[in-house]
């Protein structure tokens, strides 16, 4: 059979060609030879780019460059400034600390012509290159008239420069390495040194460990569960399905992968700790912008589910993604589908990514989620300043230079400025304060390795089945996950390249001392090399993901605290066990559940009935009563009572929301006392509040707390703060309980990234707040492929300089929030009987 790589020659160059009627796509790889390259449209506006006849991959990614271009090309030119630190160069004076923190995050010793040049084969590189030439070619278009410019580029007065390798592969770091690239360890140091003000460094340090425990054996996995601990069970939210018995385990499943527990060992705390991590967190939020209201600048994560023929109703595997990064005009994700020598490949993908991340070849469902480990560790410097030469820093009784570098920042209205960036062995330097005789340096483990990622993704889209997807996969060194559904296997794969915590000697939940240690290649376990967690066809017959624990006896350092018993992918757990129960998992089961996780609160099904089990036989005033009755009936969904699921939210939800910061701060305020501001961060974590669940299950869980919070009576607290709550909401609502209804939360669709970066002008309006995907795509491997997706607002992005939008802009914005979906289209057939242009430019 003829195959995609047998197929690949190089080569290269556009052919300039006039616009008719019917337009073909040529790409010119030498004087005599034109491939031609033709883009259909859906009626979504979703191009299809077919170059089948071709010798190799190359004029297929071309015509991807050319199609994005058409659709998002003001988005694609912010996001390749993102990177390189240019926004404020366009965009004027409010964005140079933007352009400032976005050079410090991708700094590398490793320059990315180097990673091409060095990571990447012929194929790749011939593809990068395709896809800018597919750009330049837009672009080409646009300045010679075929089409104006975006509203974007004329309000700014400038028009794009020529696209390169680099700013093709720049864009890619620049948004995927936001995925990796966060660190608490500060946080814990801020934490710990307000505890030592108050308790022994025993105690201390035994408080510290119930925020940041390391390993809960109790924690749900990827993989194979514990079969340790307390398994928070399936409650009621919604509508309930009946159940049978269980299904045994598989057999035949791989589970592969080596352990990396939290030991301990040393730390060291920076001066004013609490200082410092304001300042890093000050740094990262001048890029995260965009998660503003979650208090921290962390990802919202992903969530996706695998499900093996064996377990489902059909016999086909499934797959559902849903990758969380924010909702946006225009989205910050794209769909394409490529159709090339031996291939065919339909999904979604960040736009200007030149492969597919989330979709279907004719073998296989795939679909990623963040990885939430362990890929930076910080270290604290000692800095000795000098007048005359470049400060220095200590390590391991020598003085070593700190490296330093000037750039220049261009700015539209305003005089340019300088940024100097400043480097150790260790790594970037993030904080500098040589006054006090400290820096921060970061050792990122994907540092200088973002190209074995990008390679990771492309190649995956190929794979014929779950072991090529995974030898694919393993080459990535960012923290992700990547899950696999075709044939007879699925598959989860947690990548990246982390501390080896068993064996290093500090504790990688806090600062290093920088004076002692490092990190050499020895001391990293890799994806790779087969030493991070992965299973082809788990034993329970499904894989879910929700940005948890990949597999037991593997922790995350410093986000320890994000992978407890508590957890919301129990949810996706307790629903898919739930319906292989009555019989096996049905298609649309998966957007059933898609819809349950979208509203349902998680707070309330893990501690609302043990609030109303406190109540019980309590003496209780007739507006306590009410508000009781009124938690009673809350369905625990976060579900507006309005069209759209706007208007208000029931009273019961209104009570729970403001009886649960309550109860928390009840509950470890007393003990945390002064550091109880910057613990909460890890007490009230949005993925699950794990230390609260062991405070309440003593017995069950398998970590045992340092001290009892509840005092030996967690009932009184809980009814404490139930009455505080309905003081203060009789205070803000009024006597009359039915009237404490809070106004359902919205999102707007306005043109910022979840990285903190403008793509667009204007947007699409607001929807309701969801808990979802920011596209969700459902697939069924079976003899017949059935798939379907959605990607809200739009996949066009085009904004004439009139203000007029494209009339794709924000197609699916109504179905996405009444949970409909449109088919994700594959076959030849499929395309042709949607489509409703076709475009062609001859050469």
């Amino acid at each position: 059979m003829t195959t995609r790589r047998s197929l690949l020659k190089l080569g290269g160059g556009i052919a300039a060609g006039t616009i008719v009627s019917s337009k073909s796509l040529g790409y010119q790889r030498n004087e005599t030879k034109t491939d031609e390259v033709t883009i259909k449209r859906d009626e979504y506006g979703v191009a299809h780019v077919y170059a089948r006849e071709a010798d190799d991959s190359a004029p297929t990614f071309f015509g991807y460059g050319y199609a994005t271009a058409e659709d998002r090309l003001y988005q694609l030119e912010l996001s390749r400034r993102f990177y390189h630190g240019t926004v404020s160069e366009v965009l004027g004076s409010d964005w140079v600390e933007f352009d400032k923190a976005s050079r410090r995050t991708h700094f590398t010793q490793t320059p990315l012509e180097e990673q091409i040049a060095t990571q990447l084969d012929g194929e790749h590189r011939t593809v990068i290159s395709a896809f800018a030439e597919g750009i330049n070619r837009y672009i080409e278009a646009v300045k010679g008239g075929e089409r104006e410019w975006h509203k974007g580029f004329v309000e700014a007065g400038f028009e794009p420069d020529e696209w390169t390798m680099e700013d093709v592969a720049g864009v890619f770091v620049g948004t995927m390495a936001y995925f990796s690239g966060f660190q608490l360890e500060t946080l814990g140091s801020a934490v710990l040194e307000r505890l030592r003000e108050t308790y022994s460094e025993e105690k201390a340090m035994a408080l510290f460990r119930d925020l940041q425990w390391g390993d809960d054996p109790g924690a749900p996995t990827s993989t194979e569960q514990s079969g340790e601990g307390y398994v928070p069970p399936y409650e009621n939210a919604g509508t309930t399905p009946s159940g049978r018995d269980k299904t045994d385990s598989m057999d035949g499943s791989v589970v592969g992968g080596r352990s990396n527990r939290v030991t301990g060992g040393d730390f060291r705390i920076p001066n004013d700790a609490s200082a410092v991590h304001d300042a890093e967190m000050e740094r990262i939020g001048t890029i995260a912008q965009g998660l503003d209201g979650l208090g921290l600048p962390i990802k919202l994560g992903s969530n996706a589910l695998a499900v093996h023929g064996d377990v489902t109703e059909s016999g086909d595997p499934l797959l559902m993604g849903g990758p969380q990064m924010g909702f946006s005009t225009p989205s910050v994700m794209y769909e394409i589908g490529l159709h090339g020598p031996g291939f065919d490949i339909s999904g979604s993908t960040v736009t200007g990514y030149p492969f597919v991340m989330f979709g279907h070849n004719e073998d296989g469902a795939f679909t990623s989620t963040a990885g939430i480990d362990n890929s930076i560790q910080t270290f604290v410097e000692s800095i000795v300043p000098r007048e005359e030469s470049a400060d220095q820093y200590e390590f391991r009784g020598e003085l070593r230079d700190v490296k330093e570098r000037d750039e220049t920042i261009p700015i539209a209205d305003a005089p340019d400025e300088t940024i100097t960036l400043r480097w150790t062995h260790h790594g970037t330097v993030t904080q500098y304060s040589p006054d006090t005789g400290e820096a921060l340096a970061q050792t990122r483990g994907f540092e200088g390795r973002d190209m074995n990622c990008w390679r990771a993704f492309y190649d995956a889209q190929f794979a014929s089945d779950v072991h090529e997807y995974g030898e694919a996969a393993q080459q990535c060194d960012y923290a992700l996950n990547f899950m696999w559904a075709g044939g007879d296997d699925i598959g989860y794969f947690h990548l990246g390249r982390y501390p080896d915590a068993e064996n290093v000697p500090w504790d990688t939940r806090l600062p290093a001392d920088g004076t002692k240690h490092e990190l050499t290649e020895d001391d990293y376990l890799r994806a790779a090399d087969d030493e991070v967690p992965y299973a082809i066809n788990p034993p329970s017959g499904y894989s879910a993901q929700w940005n948890n624990k990949p597999a037991p006896d593997w922790d995350n350092g410093d986000l320890s605290y994000s992978w407890g018993t508590d957890h919301r992918v129990q949810r996706i757990i307790n629903l898919v066990e739930r319906r292989i129960e009555r019989g096996g998992v049905r298609y649309e089961d998966v957007k059933d559940i898609v819809y349950d996780i979208s509203f349902v609160d998680l707070r309330a099904i893990r501690y609302k009935d043990h609030l109303l089990d406190s109540l019980k036989g309590s003496e209780l005033s007739k507006i306590e009563r009410d508000a009781l009755n009124a938690l009673r009936r809350w369905n625990d969904y976060r579900q507006g009572d309005g069209a759209e699921f706007g208007g208000s939210y029931p009273v019961g939800f209104t009570v729970f929301d403001a009886f649960f910061p309550r109860l928390l701060e009840k509950t470890f305020s007393p003990v945390f006392g002064d550091a109880y501001d910057q613990a909460n961060y890890f007490l009230d974590y949005r993925y699950g509040h794990g230390t609260l669940m062991r405070a309440l299950h003593p017995e069950e869980t398998t970590l045992e707390t340092a001290v009892d919070y509840f005092d030996g009576q967690p009932d009184c607290v809980f009814r404490d703060a139930f009455r505080e709550t309905v003081t203060a909401l009789e205070d803000e609502y009024g006597c009359d309980v039915s009237n404490w209804q809070q106004s359902a939360e919205v999102d707007e669709l306005d043109n910022m990234a979840l990285f903190g970066m403008p793509i667009g002008v204007g947007d699409a309006g607001d929807m309701p707040f969801l808990n979802r995907g920011t596209e969700n795509h459902i697939v069924r491997m079976g003899a017949e492929i059935r798939g379907e997706n959605i990607l809200p607002p739009g996949n066009s992005g085009y904004v004439a300089p009139d203000g007029t939008p494209d009339e794709h802009y924000d197609d699916q914005l109504e179905m996405f929030v009444a949970f409909e979906y449109k088919d994700l289209l594959f076959t030849d057939d499929e395309i042709d009987e949607a489509t409703e242009s076709e475009k062609t430019i001859q050469s």
